[in-house]
């Protein structure tokens, strides 16, 4: 599943985790050598490479609280099989899980470019946008798995009770740029009760089988074939959540490209620039909402599905905010510019449908 573009750390040391041979041997696959795994940078330890069976094999160590990870391995081989040999939604294959260590094995997707570096190029297409949104709609219209439809938990993001004031233990391990983030919300009462409200908004809409953490590195781009990875989160949710995360990408995009040139120019001109970026990058967005009501043409019934997702792009452009910082003494004049435009969506949510490329379609 991994992709070559994204290998860029050192994996953790496989004698250091003696639970991943075990498995992978369990599982018949072979074993890996350390001189010849590789792994991406994320939230999870992870090792990609071909075994000594010759099966190329993506392993991802799942870490956190017991309870929260066996729940995330359950969700995620309730979704691999359903997705197994599905006819619209490709989903790399898992080839074991095991929920006590948090250990998934994916089929490795060789020389894969992920959503994110295709978007860094301009290489990600509207043909691709279209088949994300053909891929997510379809999605909507399954019926969850009973692990899924069992798990009433709520997805973790927006972090409501973080929302007035951090736990000591989140306090003490943030950076000095995640510091800056939250204390942009912790002053802000009005975008506050803002994701408060979008939270009471979702739980009077419909619920589908959702997502629930869409970004454009979750796209897997294979041998002419648009993959959706990474299930942990995936619950009966309210659509909106993965529109408007995707729709949340490109206006992030959007933001960061407002630096226009290295030289020096007025607020003004910043703006300027960032809002052509965004004119340049809507049509993606576009595409998607087509390519989603085309398969889930239903949804033209929900009339505020747009603004439902217009709020959650809000939400995702704070929430990148905040990722941004991890390990940072500072924001960046863009990265708090992206705050304010967050904040903005938040706000006014109806307002924004048609800017974002979601007013079609209806």
């Amino acid at each position: 599943m991994a992709v070559r573009e994204r290998l860029t750390r050192p994996p953790v040391p496989l004698d250091q985790v003696p639970e991943v041979t075990v498995f992978l041997r369990r599982l018949g696959l072979g074993t890996l050598r350390q001189d010849a795994v590789t792994a991406f940078l994320g939230r999870n330890d992870s090792w990609a490479g071909v075994t000594d069976a010759g099966v190329p094999v993506f392993v991802k160590k799942t870490l956190g609280q017991a309870d929260l990870v066996r729940r995330k391995v359950t969700r995620s081989s309730a979704m691999s099989t359903l997705l197994d040999g599905h006819a619209a939604i490709n989903a790399p294959r898992l080839l074991g899980g095991d929920a006590a260590s948090g250990l998934m094995a994916f089929a490795l997707l060789e020389d894969a470019r992920s959503g994110a570096d295709l978007a860094a190029e301009d290489a990600f297409t509207w043909e691709l946008a279209r088949a994300a949104g053909v891929q997510i709609g379809t999605l909507h219209t399954l019926q969850a798995p009973p692990a899924v439809a069992e798990d009433t938990s709520e997805p973790p993001l927006p972090p409501l009770g973080r929302l007035s004031a951090l736990p000591l233990s989140v306090y003490a391990a943030a950076s000095g740029a995640e510091l800056e983030a939250w204390a942009i919300l912790h002053n802000d009462p009005a975008v506050v009760e803002a994701i408060n409200e979008l939270s009471r908004w979702e739980k009077r809409a419909p619920r589908v089988l959702a997502h629930c953490d869409i970004r454009l590195d979750q796209f897997l781009h294979h041998d002419g074939t648009l993959y959706l990875t990474d299930w942990e989160e995936t619950r009966q949710a309210d659509a909106a959540r993965d529109v408007g995360a995707f729709a949340g990408e490109w206006l992030h995009r959007g933001v960061l490209g407002m630096a226009g040139s290295d030289d020096i120019v007025s607020d003004r001109e910043v703006v300027a620039n960032g809002a052509r970026r965004f004119e340049a990058l809507r049509p993606s967005v576009e595409s998607f909402w087509s390519g989603y009501l085309q398969a889930r043409p239903e949804a033209r019934a929900d009339r505020e599905l747009a603004a439902r997702a217009a709020g959650f792009a809000g939400w995702h452009l704070i929430d990148r905010v905040i990722a941004a910082g991890h390990q940072r003494g500072r924001l960046s004049p863009l990265e708090r510019a992206a705050a304010g435009v967050g904040r903005g969506l938040l706000l006014d949510p109806a307002g924004f449908v048609t800017t974002l490329g979601l007013g079609g379609g209806r």
